[in-house]
C-alpha cells in the first residue's frame, strides 16, 4: 500500500542514492540501476513521488506502433505464449513492448485482470525510462541489457510493489526492436526469488530474436551454428547468412558480436570467416542433408558444427531467378498487367505503367533514380521492384529513412563507425548502410530531410566510390546503385540553400512521379488487390466489398494513399464476421463527413466529388520560399524530425528541444512548418 510514509521514505532513498552516492543494492546490477535512477531524476526529470498510472497511447497510435512490427509480432507470438504458460502459475503477466516502450502485446492473469489493468498493465501502456524512470522495460531499452528491477528498485513510487524481469530483443542492425517482460503485482521481499523467472525471460527473448533473424534472412543461405552437434537441433549459438556469391550478408546478434566483427576486422566472404568456401559448405550440406557438419574458424582453427538452410523459394527475387532459367520458348508470355519484377503492383493506371516501362529501360544502366510522390504512394515498393528486376537482385537491398532517424544518428547509420569513434559506440564498431548495400541498392527515403553536412559526405561517396567510417583512417571501396525518394520540392530546397545543388543533379538521373491514390484511374483495381492480399494474410479468403463500401473507398481522398488504404482494409478484414465488408467495418473516423453516391462517369475526381457532396478543392499553393541560414536550416530539420517522432505534439517537442512553447510557435511560423492536419 502506497501510504504517505512509504512515499516519503522512497523519495528520501532516491535523494540518498542520486545526490549522496548511497548504494542501491549489493549485487552486480546495483551500479546500473543507480545510474538509471540518476538519469531518471536529472535527465528525464521524473517525479519519484508520483503515484498515477503510466501513460496509455490512443488506439490510433497503438495501431501505428503495431503496424511497424507486424511481421515481428506474428513471429514472436509463439515465444510469448510459451513464456506465459511457464510463469502464469505464479501470477505473472507477460508483455512485449516496441523500442519506444509502448506495450504492443500482452497476456494477463485470469482473475487478476482488473487489478493488473488498474496498475497500468495493458496494451498501449508506455514503460519508457523517460516516462516511468527506472523500470525493467525502460532501463533495458536504454542500455541494451536484460534487467531485473525488484520492488523498491523502481524509481517511481507507483511501481515499487512490482517485480519486473525484462530482456531486449535485437534486430539484424544491432539495435533493440522490442522487449519481453514478465511482471507480478506482488512478490517476496528477497530479490533472489526472481532469478528463475528472469532467466526464463532472457531465454525466450533470445529464441524470439533468433526466430526473427531466420525470418529476416530467409532470401539467403543460412548457417545454423553451435559448439555441440548433439544440441544443434534445440540450441542455436550463431546464425550466419550468405548470398549465392558467398558474400556474408548478416547474422543474429551473437554472430555479429563474436564472428562477424572480430578484432576490428569484418570478414566479407564465407572463406574469410571459415576455412571453407561457399561451394565447400554447399557440398558438405548436400553430402549430409539435414545433419550437422563441422566447420573451422579462420585464424583460431576452432571447430563448430552447422546445418544449412536454402534460400526461401517464395521470395520474388528467387522467382525472378527461376523464371530466368526457363527457356524463352516455354515461358508463358507476360500479360499486359504482369510486367516482370513489377507484377505485385497494380499497373492499369497510365502514369504508373509509363513509369514501369521507363524503369525497365534504365534499370541496369547505372542511372540513379529519384521517386517523387506523396506519403504512402508506394515509393519503397517501387524501389524494391527496381532492385529485384535488376542484375543486382542477388545483392542486398538496404533502406534508410532520413526523416525517421534523429539527426545525430544519421551519420553513423549511413557511414558506419569504428570502435571508440564516439561515446556509446559499440566496442566492435558497426557497418553503415552504405557498406551493407555494397554491390546492391541503397534506398534513401525522404532524402530532402538529410542534414546539409551529410549531403557533402554522400556526394563524396558517389563521386569517389568509397566510404570512410567515423573514426576510421582508410576508406573502403563500394559499388552500389542509389534510389532516392521524397515528397518535398527539391528544387525549392536547393533555391533555399537547404539541399546541395551538386548532389541534387547527381541523384536526379531518372525521375518517377508516383500519382496519389485519389488520382489513379485504376483505383478500383488497387482496392481489390489490397483486399485480396489482406484477406489472404488473415486466411479469410472470399471476402467481398458491398457496393456502398466500394463507392466510399473509391471516392475517399486518401491523404495517406495506399498505406492508409492497406491499414483500413486490414482493420475491416479483422472486424467483419461474415463474407461481406460494409462501410461500418472500416475504422470509425475513416469516412467522417462523407456522403457517398456513385457518379455516372466513374472517374476518380467525380467519385471524390460525389463522396464529399461538393467539388474537390485543388491543393493550395505551396508556401512562399523562405531564406534561411545554414544554422536555421539545421534547426528546421531538427524541429521537423522531433515533431514527426512526437506525432506533432508541440508541448513534447518543445520540451525535448529545450524551447519554451512561445519560442517554438514563433519558429514554426518563421520556418513555414505546418502540421499535417492543418494543411488545406
Amino acid at each position: 500500500m502506497r501510504t504517505h510514509q512509504t512515499i516519503a521514505r522512497h523519495v528520501g532513498r532516491v535523494i540518498d542514492v542520486v545526490e549522496r552516492g548511497a548504494t542501491l543494492g549489493s549485487d552486480g546490477s546495483s551500479g546500473r540501476l543507480a545510474r538509471s535512477w540518476q538519469r531518471s531524476l536529472n535527465n528525464h526529470q521524473v517525479d519519484p513521488a508520483q503515484i498515477n498510472v503510466p501513460r496509455v497511447v490512443t488506439s490510433q497510435e497503438l495501431r501505428e506502433h503495431r503496424d511497424r512490427l507486424e511481421a515481428f509480432m506474428r513471429i514472436s507470438r509463439e515465444g510469448i505464449d510459451r513464456l506465459y504458460a511457464q510463469v502464469l502459475p505464479a501470477n505473472y503477466c507477460v508483455l512485449m513492448t516496441d523500442a519506444e516502450g509502448i506495450t504492443i502485446d500482452y497476456r494477463t492473469v485470469p482473475g487478476l485482470d482488473k487489478e493488473f489493468k488498474e496498475e497500468g498493465f495493458r496494451v498501449g501502456t508506455c514503460w519508457s525510462e523517460e516516462r516511468e524512470g527506472t523500470c525493467g522495460v525502460g532501463t533495458s531499452l536504454v542500455d541494451g541489457q536484460p534487467t531485473l528491477v525488484h520492488r523498491d528498485e523502481h524509481f517511481r513510487t507507483h511501481n515499487i510493489q512490482f517485480t519486473c524481469s525484462s530482456a531486449p530483443i535485437f534486430g539484424l542492425e544491432g539495435r533493440p526492436i522490442a522487449l519481453l517482460d514478465a511482471s507480478a503485482l506482488n512478490s517476496p521481499e528477497q530479490r533472489d526469488s526472481q532469478m528463475l523467472v528472469f532467466r526464463m525471460v532472457i531465454e525466450r527473448a533470445q529464441q524470439i530474436e533468433n526466430a526473427f533473424a531466420y525470418y529476416s534472412l530467409r532470401p539467403y543461405w543460412v548457417l545454423q551454428c553451435g559448439r555441440l552437434a548433439e544440441y544443434l537441433s534445440v540450441q542455436t549459438d550463431y546464425i550466419v547468412a550468405f548470398d549465392d556469391t558467398g558474400r556474408l550478408v548478416g547474422g543474429n546478434r551473437r554472430a555479429n558480436l563474436e564472428l562477424l566483427t572480430r578484432d576490428g576486422y569484418s570478414p566479407v566472404f564465407v572463406h574469410d570467416l571459415f576455412e571453407f568456401t561457399a561451394n565447400d559448405i554447399l557440398a558438405a550440406a548436400h553430402a549430409r542433408p539435414g545433419q550437422p557438419f563441422p566447420l573451422r574458424l579462420q585464424g583460431s582453427g576452432e571447430r563448430i558444427f552447422a546445418t544449412l538452410r536454402a534460400p526461401a523459394t517464395r521470395t520474388r527475387a528467387a522467382e525472378l531467378q527461376r523464371r530466368g532459367s526457363v527457356p524463352e520458348a516455354t515461358r508463358p508470355a507476360a500479360t499486359p498487367t504482369e510486367v516482370p519484377g513489377f507484377s505485385h503492383l497494380a499497373l492499369n493506371d497510365p502514369r504508373v505503367r509509363a513509369n514501369v516501362e521507363r524503369a525497365l529501360k534504365i534499370v541496369n544502366r547505372d542511372i540513379p533514380a529519384m521517386l517523387l510522390g506523396e506519403t504512402g504512394t508506394g515509393k519503397e515498393a517501387f524501389a524494391r521492384a527496381l532492385h529485384e528486376v535488376s542484375d543486382r537482385r542477388a545483392k542486398p537491398f538496404v533502406a534508410l529513412n532520413c526523416a525517421a532517424i534523429p539527426e545525430n544518428l544519421i551519420e553513423s547509420e549511413l557511414f558506419g563507425y569504428r570502435e571508440g569513434a564516439f561515446t556509446g559506440a559499440k566496442s566492435k564498431g558497426a557497418r553503415g548502410k552504405i557498406l551493407q548495400a555494397d554491390g546492391g541498392t541503397l534506398f534513401l527515403d525522404e532524402i530532402g530531410d538529410m542534414p546539409l553536412q551529410l549531403q557533402c559526405r554522400l556526394l563524396r561517396v558517389l563521386a569517389e566510390g568509397e566510404v570512410l567510417a567515423l573514426g576510421a583512417e582508410t576508406p573502403v571501396p563500394v559499388q552500389l546503385h542509389i534510389v532516392c525518394a521524397t515528397h518535398q520540392n527539391l528544387p525549392e530546397l536547393v533555391a533555399q540553400g537547404r539541399f546541395r545543388e551538386d548532389l541534387y543533379y547527381r541523384l536526379n538521373g531518372a525521375v518517377f512521379q508516383l500519382p496519389p491514390l485519389r488520382e489513379r484511374t485504376d483505383i478500383r483495381e488497387v482496392i481489390d488487390k489490397v483486399l485480396r492480399e489482406e484477406a489472404e494474410a488473415m486466411e479469410r479468403g472470399g471476402l467481398n466489398l458491398d457496393s456502398s463500401a466500394s463507392a466510399a473507398l473509391e471516392g475517399h481522398d486518401w491523404p495517406g494513399n495506399i498505406r492508409q488504404l492497406r491499414h483500413a482494409m486490414r482493420y475491416a478484414c479483422a472486424i467483419t464476421d461474415g463474407h461481406v465488408i460494409r462501410k461500418e467495418h472500416f475504422p470509425p473516423d475513416l469516412f467522417t463527413g462523407l456522403r457517398v453516391a456513385a457518379p455516372a462517369d466513374g472517374s476518380p475526381t467525380a467519385l471524390r466529388e460525389a463522396a464529399y457532396g461538393q467539388p474537390v478543392r485543388p491543393p493550395a499553393a505551396p508556401p512562399p520560399p523562405i531564406n534561411l541560414t545554414d544554422s536555421e536550416a539545421m534547426l528546421r530539420a531538427q524541429m521537423m524530425e522531433t515533431l514527426r517522432r512526437n506525432q506533432w505534439q508541440v508541448k513534447l517537442s518543445a520540451r525535448e528541444l529545450s524551447m519554451s512553447r512561445a519560442t517554438f510557435y514563433r519558429k514554426l511560423a518563421r520556418f513555414n512548418i505546418v502540421p499535417p492536419n492543418r494543411r488545406e
